[in-house]
């Protein structure tokens, strides 16, 4: 189906330009009756005088239909391309400003005008009838939008006045954070931190397109105070502007003219649920956002403006956590023994040189780590124990996970450039510690026939878990920091086969090496019970244990086969929760 025809009568954009064209007729029937001494030099050709000076102001950029119409008014002033000829350079370069500023270039256009009005006295046209030509335009077209929407339902604003910020200043009067941990010489200590820097915004500083603030909660009864100080370059009405907000979950506070030229109010981090102090490392918690707005109308009558200002707020827990956790190692020990050995466990957890209370942290190691590493070394007896041909076995030895010692700080810090950009998550961590710590001692009478042997199976290693953490910039990133807070192992079993002397002078022996070991890895992981931070966790799996051996029998000869003695299992899956 070919496209029907479009109806011109009904036609939007053919509507807008027929509507263009009635504001380019009206603004030259205005302007007629500024300036009639135009229109009677001119004739017949005053009609595309104004053309073509409508087709000059959108060539320069213009959009705005007002805007348009000061510069045309201006072409009656100083004659048409004007601030293309010598001695207008100065016009030249106002209409050379970038887009945005199109209604402020126009306005310093028109005072600047007015200055070279009044330097030249001998001109035709008196400063005054300029002003008065201007405001009568604006009275008239002021409203208006641009090309292809004249006419929009809500008009752009068109103020007249100089009215803009000289420079404003954004501080912290009450830092939240005024200390932090720091490791010096093996020790650790709380050392006093400066207050950030105030931002400052002037031409040559523009307003960050983000503020970072540290706070407490909304329950706490000092929060940090932000401090706002504006000072004007002109106002064009004492009671409307500046005009200052601060919009968030607070809702919206206001204040205008004198009230916002100095104004401070506090700033409070979101109210979020917590885990049990030390359980959860480096968690990175989200801030509270809220926005700042400086109103202004962003006019001077000369230099280039600063206009009105905004900028998002980001609030971040100002809390410091210190955690240290010391684990020694825990005696050798039997399956069966009444009690299990475990690690002597002592934590201490601080916040802001607050102790809290650390022992949900030291039962998770004690009952939870120590405990798994209890039934791991039970379900390696069982194994042992069920290996065929197996007699009097017996295990004995030491199993533990994440012995030693390790201490942290971590909490949001504003990075390098103060309160201009996001907060940052410094971490601090020393590890001295055993990922893992093994000495098994498997025994028994293994039998294969007529033949006897005595077996021992041994595992026997130790893996180092040792770093230093340092994240105190935006670089290195926290996941890059934090990885290597972990370490994997792989202890490999070996074997001994000694023959018992028979009746049958049967013989088994081994005929080459043990294979399988205990592996795992052990330390910290990104958190896996949702939400952000580190957890502790420990992770032990038995690869199969084979023993290649070979029965010498006086009637049947040489046989060789490979024994199997521990099959493959996961023994421990543990995490810190």
């Amino acid at each position: 189906m070919s496209p029907q025809p479009t109806d011109p009568a009904t036609d939007p954009a053919t509507e807008q330009e027929a509507l263009w064209g009635r504001f380019v007729a009206d603004l030259a029937d205005h302007l007629s009756g500024q300036w009639p001494a135009m229109p009677e030099r001119l004739g017949e050709r005053y009609q595309a005088f104004v053309e073509t000076a409508v087709a000059q102001a959108e060539k320069r950029g213009l959009v705005r239909a007002a805007s348009i119409a000061r510069y045309v008014n201006l072409n009656f002033v100083w004659g048409p391309s004007f601030h293309d000829r010598p001695g207008f350079e100065w016009a030249a370069g106002l209409l050379a400003a970038p887009r945005e500023q199109e209604w402020s270039t126009l306005h310093r256009l028109v005072r600047r005008s007015l200055a070279e009005l009044q330097r030249l006295p001998e001109t035709r046209i008196a400063p005054d009838a300029l002003v008065a030509a201007d405001e009568r335009l604006l009275d008239r077209f002021g409203a208006l939008g641009r090309r292809g929407a004249l006419h929009p339902d809500e008009p752009p604003p068109a103020p007249r006045r100089a009215c803009d910020v000289e420079a404003a200043e954004l501080r912290l009067l009450q830092p939240a954070l005024d200390r932090h941990y720091v490791l010096e010489a093996g020790q650790w200590q709380r050392v006093p931190l400066p207050a950030p820097a105030a931002l400052r915004v002037t031409a040559a500083d523009p307003m960050p397109r983000l503020v970072g603030v540290l706070s407490q909660p909304p329950a706490h009864p000092q929060p940090a105070r932000l401090q706002w100080r504006t000072r004007t370059h002109a106002v064009c009405d004492v009671d409307l502007h500046p005009a200052l907000s601060f919009a968030g979950s607070h809702g919206l506070w206001r204040w205008q003219g004198h009230e916002a030229r100095a104004v401070s109010w506090p700033v409070w981090t979101l109210d979020q649920p917590a885990p049990p102090p030390g359980m959860v490392i480096a968690e990175e918690t989200s801030p509270s956002i809220s926005k700042i707005d400086l109103a202004v109308c962003g006019l001077r009558d000369d230099g280039d403006p600063i206009g009105s200002l905004a900028s998002q707020v980001w609030v971040w827990p100002a809390e410091q956590w210190w955690l240290e956790i010391q684990r020694g190692t825990p005696a050798a020990q039997a399956p069966g023994d009444a009690a299990p050995s475990r690690a002597a466990t002592r934590c201490r957890v601080e916040r802001d040189g607050v102790a809290q209370d650390s022992g949900a942290l030291r039962t998770a190691f004690e009952q939870g780590l120590d405990a798994a590493a209890a039934k791991a070394l039970k379900r390696l007896h069982g194994a042992w124990q069920a290996v065929d041909g197996i007699a009097s076995p017996r295990l004995e030895g030491l199993l533990a996970l994440l012995l030693g010692r390790a201490a942290f700080t971590w909490g949001w810090h504003l990075g390098a450039t103060g309160m201009d950009g996001r907060a940052l998550l410094r971490v601090i961590g020393e590890l001295d510690m055993q990922a893992a710590q093994a000495e098994l001692a498997f025994e028994g009478e293994l039998a294969d026939g007529d033949a006897r042997s005595r077996i021992a199976l041994r595992c026997t290693g130790r893996a180092a878990l040792q770093h230093q953490l340092r994240r105190e910039a935006a670089e290195p990133p926290l996941l890059a920091t934090l990885l290597p807070a972990r370490a994997s192992f792989r202890f490999p079993f070996e074997a001994e086969l000694l023959p018992l002397a028979t009746d049958s002078g049967a013989l088994l022996q081994a005929a080459g090496p043990c294979t399988g070991a205990l592996a795992g890895e052990a330390g910290l992981r990104p958190r896996t019970s949702g939400g952000s931070g580190w957890e502790w966790f420990a992770q032990l799996r038995l690869e199969p244990v084979a023993l290649p051996v070979e029965l010498q029998d006086p009637l049947l000869g040489l046989q060789r086969r490979v024994l199997a003695l521990l099959p493959a299992a996961t023994l421990l899956d543990w995490k810190l929760d």
